[in-house]
């Protein structure tokens, strides 16, 4: 089931003052390492380490002036940083590898939004709700806090929100007075009117090579048909639906019909993206970061001729799912400086930082009272249709999700690619995500 998206404007609370007493409000246990520390801010110097690869923009780094601003405001807390390996897979056994030694570096670090489970499993990031108000976590939306639970306790906190949407040539819809789709079913038809009329060769780009983000596609498929990849109590596999089947079937057929290119099984993000800037494809789907890669004209041929809108929905079905993506911020449970480390977390997520991420970089703030204000919005068309979508997250919350994501796109990739039947391709998923629910390899 699709998580709508919040409009709520409750801003999070954003001074460390109003963080709980002491980490003996955590859960009880031997096991808890940071039991008896205060939470409070450090009144003497102390460092803290921060593990993040770069990002915000390539010319204006956001971790080196986030840290110039807190320790401007927080005199007693110095933030080194650590630049994060920059393979993913890499960054994360390095920190598994540390933290499962009883390291206490570093302190915090940004995580992807689907490892909060797997890290939350393994014992390698502290229940950050322990040590908050009830209420904190409030701001965002829903589909983001499941994101970053595990077994009902946040253990993430939301930095960045990345989302899925739809790019389209404004130009080429202009002069065939082709309203901008709001459904799969609009986007193919117009696809194949603009091939029928030469325009492109390509209808819409996507990415449906065997690696996670085809996963992130077919979960947006199944749920704008209004079905999903697990059962919400992660109980077992929702993939034999028709939903799911109905979906599936769709993937499949935008490539058998010649919508999509036949080399869409053999594509991540940057080859779809890719086919767009060079003026091959009418539509696009793919994350935040496109739109300024294909507003580059040093890069892009189709400069000034991109438009973004929320993800379609499917049908009759309202929902316009975009997976949810993003970044988190983990606290490592050996941390020394507890209340120094929920400080920094806590004022990255503050309203004056979102706002300032915004404004400063092409991130979409995770905050939703900041995303959401006509001033935001006005920076960034990509901000501005990010509200039209409706946040779908992965099935993260289990500690087996990579399990799970493998036969996904293993399985999927096959359909697409004709080797396999539909229908034995979805059973095929269906088996696989039982099998790893219950823990077993596939």
């Amino acid at each position: 089931m699709a998580h709508k998206r919040s409009l709520r404007t409750a801003a999070v609370l954003g001074t460390a003052g109003l963080l709980l007493g002491t980490a003996g409000c955590s859960p009880p246990g031997n096991e808890d390492p940071v039991a008896g520390q205060s939470t409070a801010e450090p009144t003497s110097p102390v460092t803290i380490t921060w593990q993040a690869s770069p990002f915000g923009n390539r010319a204006d780094d956001a971790r080196v002036w986030l840290v110039e601003q807190f320790e401007a405001e927080h005199p007693n807390i110095v933030v080194e940083v650590i630049s994060a390996p920059t393979n993913t897979d890499t960054n994360r056994a390095s920190l598994a590898t540390q933290i499962m030694g009883g390291a206490s570096t570093p302190d915090v670090y940004n995580g992807d939004i689907s490892w909060a489970a797997q890290l939350a499993d393994a014992g390698l990031a502290l229940p950050i709700d322990s040590y908050l108000p009830e209420n904190w976590f409030e701001g965002f939306d829903e589909a983001i806090v499941a994101g970053a639970s595990y077994e009902g306790q946040v253990y993430g906190m939301p930095l960045t929100l990345d989302q899925a949407f739809l790019y389209y040539r404004t130009d080429l819809l202009e002069k065939h007075g082709l309203p901008v789709p709001t459904t799969w079913q609009q986007v193919a038809d117009q696809a194949r009117q603009l091939q029928d009329a030469g325009e492109v060769s390509d209808g819409i780009a996507w990415p449906g090579a065997s690696y996670e983000g085809l996963t992130a596609v077919t979960n947006e498929f199944v749920a704008a048909a209004g079905g999903s990849l697990v059962a919400e109590d992660l109980s077992g596999p929702a993939t034999d639906s028709p939903q799911a089947a109905e979906a599936v079937d769709f993937m499949r057929g935008l490539i058998e019909d010649g919508v999509s290119s036949r080399g869409v099984p053999t594509y991540q993000e940057p080859q779809a993206l890719q086919t767009f800037t060079n003026g091959d494809a009418a539509f696009l789907r793919n994350w935040a970061y496109a739109y300024a890669s294909a507003e580059n004209p040093e890069s892009s041929a189709v400069a000034g001729n991109v438009g973004v809108t929320a993800m379609p929905a499917f049908g009759d079905n309202a929902v316009r799912a975009s997976t949810v993506g993003g970044w988190n911020v983990y606290i490592n449970p050996h941390t020394e400086q507890l209340g120094a480390s929920l400080a920094f977390l806590t004022w990255l997520t503050s309203a004056e930082t979102q706002q300032q991420l915004a404004e400063r970089s092409t991130v979409v703030p995770a905050l939703d009272a900041v995303r959401t204000s006509p001033e935001v919005q006005e920076l960034s068309p990509v901000i501005a249709a990010s509200v039209d979508n409706d946040l779908v997250p992965r099935p993260t919350a289990s500690p087996y999700y990579a399990q799970i994501s493998q036969s996904v796109y293993g399985n999927v990739n096959g359909v697409l690619a004709g080797s396999t039947p539909a229908a034995d391709g979805l059973a095929a998923v269906t088996r696989g995500i039982r099998s790893a629910l219950d823990g077993r390899s596939l």
